[in-house]
C-alpha cells in the first residue's frame, strides 16, 4: 500500500510474512503433536501480542482524557498498535476450541467430582466463557476503530471536533477497560488453576500490560525517528516515554510484591499452592528472574536522566522488560499444566514469533495507511516544541 507519508522496507514486511507463516506452521503441527504446551504458547503469546495492542489503545485514551498534548507528534503508532487489536482477537479466539486441554473446569466429569468446581458451574463452563470472551474482544476493537477513525477524520476537517469526540470515547473505553480487562484476566489466566484466586490480579496484569505497551511504543517511536520519518520527535518526547518505562515497571512491582506478601503472610494452602508451584522445580531461577528483569535492572537502569534521553539505552532497557513481560505471562500460564518443567522450546518460540510476525504486519500495514504526524491535531504545535 502506498503511504502519504512513510513506507515501511519491504524487506521489514516479507520478513514479517515468513515468521508469521512459520511460526503459525510451527504451532499447527504443535496442535497436532503436543496440543497441551501448543495452546500454552498460543495462549501466552496471544495474550502477550493482544496487550502490546490494547496497551496502544490506553495510552492514546490516557492522552485524550489529561488533555496530553506533549505525544501528539507520535500518535499515530500507538494508533497502528491499536490496529492489532481485531487480529489479537482471533488468536485469542483460536483458544477456546481447545480449551479443555488449558482449562481444568473445561474437561468432562470434572465439575461433579470437584465440590468446589461444581459450585461455579454456572460461571465456568465453555460457552459461557467463549460468549464473555467475544463480547469483551467486540468492544475493544469497537474502541479501537472509533478512535482511528475520529483521529483520521480530524487530518482533514481541521477542527478540534474530532478531539472532543475521542476525548468522549476514551473515557468511556477507559472505565469499560477497567472492568473487561480484569474479567479477562481473571477468565483467561487466572482461571487456569480454578482453585486458587487473588484480587489483585487484573490490577497486576493492568500494570504489566502499561508497562510492556510503552516500552513497544518506545522501540517503534526511535525506530521511527531513525529512519527520519519522525523529525518532531525530540530527546523530551523520548524523556518522557523513559519516565514512564521507569513508572509503569515500579507499579507492576508494587503489584507483585502485594500479592506475594499477602499470600505469604496468610499462608492459607489455598492461597499458597499458586507460589507453591512456581518457586519449586524447573520454576524456582525463572520465578526469582521476573523480578529482576522486569523491576531490579530497569530501575536501575532508568535512575539517570540522561539514560531516559538515550535512543540506543533505552531500546536496550525496552528489550529487557519486553523479553521480562513475556516471561511474566508465561510464568502465569504454563505451569499450571507443566508443572514440573519450564518447557521453552520449539513451539514457545512458534508461538512468539508467529504472532509476532502478525503484530509487526498489522502495525506496518497502519503506519503506511495515513500520515505519521497527525496535521489537524489542535496540539500538535504544543507537541513539536515539547521540552522538559
Amino acid at each position: 500500500m502506498s503511504s502519504p507519508g512513510f513506507v515501511v522496507s519491504p524487506m521489514v514486511r516479507k520478513g514479517a510474512w515468513g515468521a508469521a507463516a512459520l511460526g503459525l506452521a510451527g504451532l499447527g503441527a504443535g496442535l497436532a503433536l503436543e496440543p497441551t504446551r501448543a495452546l500454552t504458547s498460543l495462549l501466552t503469546s496471544g495474550f502477550y501480542f493482544l496487550c502490546l495492542g490494547l496497551g496502544g489503545l490506553v495510552f492514546l485514551a490516557l492522552m485524550y482524557v489529561a488533555n496530553a498534548g506533549w505525544a501528539t507528534v507520535f500518535k499515530r503508532v500507538p494508533e497502528a498498535f491499536a490496529s492489532y487489536v481485531p487480529v489479537g482477537a482471533v488468536t485469542m479466539l483460536a483458544v477456546v476450541p481447545g480449551a479443555s486441554a488449558l482449562y481444568l473446569w473445561a474437561r468432562p466429569g470434572v465439575m461433579e467430582q470437584d465440590h468446589l468446581l461444581h459450585t461455579k458451574a454456572a460461571f465456568l463452563n465453555v460457552p459461557f466463557f467463549a460468549v464473555r470472551m467475544v463480547v469483551i474482544l467486540g468492544l475493544w476493537c469497537v474502541f479501537a476503530w472509533a478512535l482511528r477513525r475520529n483521529s483520521l477524520r480530524q487530518d482533514t476537517e481541521r477542527t478540534e471536533e474530532g478531539t472532543r469526540r475521542n476525548v468522549t470515547v476514551s473515557a468511556l473505553f477507559l472505565v469499560l477497560f477497567g472492568i473487561t480487562f480484569c474479567l479477562a484476566a481473571f477468565d483467561w489466566l487466572m482461571s487456569l488453576e480454578p482453585h486458587w484466586f487473588s484480587t489483585i490480579y487484573g490490577l497486576y496484569n493492568i500494570a504489566g500490560l502499561l508497562s510492556s505497551s510503552v516500552c513497544a511504543l518506545t522501540v517503534a517511536v526511535i525506530l521511527l525517528r531513525r529512519s527520519g520519518a519522525m523529525p518532531s520527535v525530540n530527546t523530551s518526547h523520548l524523556h518522557d516515554l523513559g519516565k514512564l518505562m521507569f513508572g509503569f515497571a515500579t507499579l507492576w512491582a508494587y503489584l507483585w510484591f502485594s500479592q506475594f506478601l499477602l499470600i505469604w503472610y496468610s499462608n492459607l494452602p489455598e492461597e499458597t499452592v499458586y507460589f507453591v508451584a512456581r518457586t519449586h522445580g524447573g520454576w524456582t531461577v525463572p520465578f526469582y528472574a521476573n523480578l529482576v528483569i522486569n523491576w531490579a535492572l530497569p530501575f536501575l537502569l532508568l535512575l539517570p536522566r540522561t539514560a531516559k534521553r538515550s535512543e540506543s539505552h533505552l531500546l536496550r532497557v525496552a528489550g529487557i522488560l519486553l523479553l521480562g513481560r513475556w516471561l511474566d505471562v508465561y510464568l502465569m500460564v504454563a505451569p499450571a499444566n507443566m508443572p514440573e518443567r519450564l518447557g521453552v522450546g520449539l513451539y514457545e518460540l512458534a508461538g512468539f514469533v508467529g504472532l509476532g510476525g502478525l503484530f509487526v504486519l498489522a502495525v506496518t500495514r497502519a503506519v503506511q495507511s495515513a500520515p505519521l504526524v497527525p496535521q489537524g491535531d489542535p496540539y500538535l504545535v504544543e507537541s513539536v516544541h515539547h521540552h522538559t
